[in-house]
């Protein structure tokens, strides 16, 4: 098993140069920062007074030999081991309750998978933050979500579940990083807990498929990974994709496709901490997702 570590990048680039390669079916780990990038290191260190350039490190990026623009690689989440203490903090202004808070940071230790935190505990869910491969003809901040992925902040990418990126560049450019030990749905005060990790995982590829957003695949769901500048125009667009992917999948019209999400779709706020966005990558992200269907064709091969 490949090892990838100590070489980070702050955005998602075709032209980023891959630190390691790897082929259709390996399986790799990870070693990952906290989205912090070690920075902050007791609870007198405000995340105000920190380095901003330095935060979300992804580890890598790897390059899949025979990876293609318009293919899709699979990811599958096979284990994420996350470190003792997490960070989790105060921003000032950011997020929808900062007029009832302060700027606090917390040192949280995770025990035996058990996060601890004042007079309670509860159960670690490690989640993987940031996840994608590289866009075509530009650049983006690996703190944004984009259509290959990025730092969706979804709380279900988590071990046992698979995350398809769509390939725009030869290689792909496979990257990830900013593990949560637990995080909310929403991320409303702009962290979970913040902790280094290892992601084992086994890369696959798809050839030839129209996979416009990012999918999380997980023991019973389908969901699209979405971002928009707002929430109503990222929930539009994952809207748009699972009914495109139902309709090629089950050969339903469009009109009994759009009955069928009536009925029985998802909306799940991944990171939505209404704040006022002037770009989509630094928007809310959402998934919206729907069951999968015993005896009906997969949505992604």
């Amino acid at each position: 098993m490949q090892i990838i570590k100590d070489s980070y990048i702050y955005a998602f680039n075709p032209e980023n140069k891959p630190i390691a390669f790897c082929n259709d079916g390996e399986i790799l780990c990870f070693e990952t920062l906290d989205c912090f990038g070690g920075q902050v290191k007791s609870e007198n260190d405000l995340i105000d007074n920190i380095d901003f350039a330095q935060c979300n490190p992804a580890t890598g990026p790897v390059y899949v030999n025979g990876a293609e623009k318009g293919d899709v690689l699979a990811v599958d989440i096979l284990d994420i081991q996350v470190a003792d203490h997490g960070v989790i903090g105060t921003l000032n202004g950011l997020g929808p309750l900062w007029n009832s808070c302060e700027l606090r940071t917390r040192i949280i230790p995770v025990k035996d998978n058990v996060c601890y935190f004042n007079d309670i505990c509860f159960a670690a869910r490690p989640m993987i933050g940031v996840i994608g491969t590289a866009p075509e003809n530009r650049s983006v901040q690996s703190s944004s979500a984009f259509e290959c992925g990025g730092n969706m902040d979804s709380r279900i990418i988590t071990k046992g579940v698979s995350v398809y990126l769509p390939v725009k560049c030869k290689g792909a450019l496979l990257a990830m990083g900013d593990v949560h030990a637990a995080m909310g749905d929403g991320e409303i005060s702009e962290t979970g807990i913040e902790i280094g990790a290892k992601i084992i995982v086994r890369v696959r590829i798809i050839k030839n498929f129209d996979l416009r957003w990012p999918l999380t695949e997980t023991p019973d769901a389908y969901y699209v990974n979405t971002v928009g500048r707002n929430c109503n125009l990222s929930i539009q667009r994952g809207y748009e994709e699972i009914h495109r992917l139902i309709v090629n999948a089950y050969g339903w019209d469009d009109t009994d496709a759009v009955l069928y999400l009536s009925m029985r779709c998802f909306v799940e706020a991944n990171q939505a901490v209404l704040a006022q966005n002037k770009a989509d990558e630094t928007g809310d992200t959402f998934r919206v997702g729907v069951p999968k269907l015993e005896g009906k064709p997969r949505l992604i091969p």
